[in-house]
């Protein structure tokens, strides 16, 4: 089962302790909105080995009831590729036209947008997942 927590970020690539570190921190720089204010990415960062090698696949046995709506999680793929693309899931389901979970990815400079756009239901993952570049990665809009 996952643990508690909002926005819940996922660790599931163990090989490379400085990237991860260097993910989270980039992941919880502050967005300048302008005028003062600052946005920040409200995620909860699980770095549990229990979850090493968890793919989207095998996330939906993990799932509570009723799930959250989307999750991050640190592949392979974040940790290795050097802009550290952050795999952004949909767990709501509320695509009936799609199997499985909706996926796209995030460079993490755009963690704040991402993540409060989402928790706070102004902007749908439809609106993050068809910004994406070529690659499939959000970089903003």
């Amino acid at each position: 089962m996952l643990p508690d927590g909002d926005s819940l970020f996922i660790r599931t690539y163990f090989a490379d302790d400085a990237a991860w570190a260097e993910t989270v921190d980039a992941a919880l720089r502050p967005w300048d909105l302008g005028g003062g204010t600052l946005a920040y990415a409200g995620i909860t960062p699980i770095d549990d080995p229990c979850f090493e090698a968890l793919t989207v696949e095998k996330l939906e046995s993990l799932l509570p009831a009723p799930p959250p709506y989307y999750l991050f999680l640190v592949d392979k793929q974040t940790i290795i590729d050097p802009e550290h693309p952050i795999l952004v899931v949909d767990t709501s389901r509320g695509n009936a036209d799609v199997m499985g979970f909706q996926t796209f990815r995030v460079v993490p400079s755009e963690m704040p947008a991402v993540e409060n756009n989402l928790s706070l239901a102004n902007l749908d993952f439809e609106d993050f997942s068809t910004s994406v570049d070529a690659d499939g990665v959000f970089r903003g809009f």
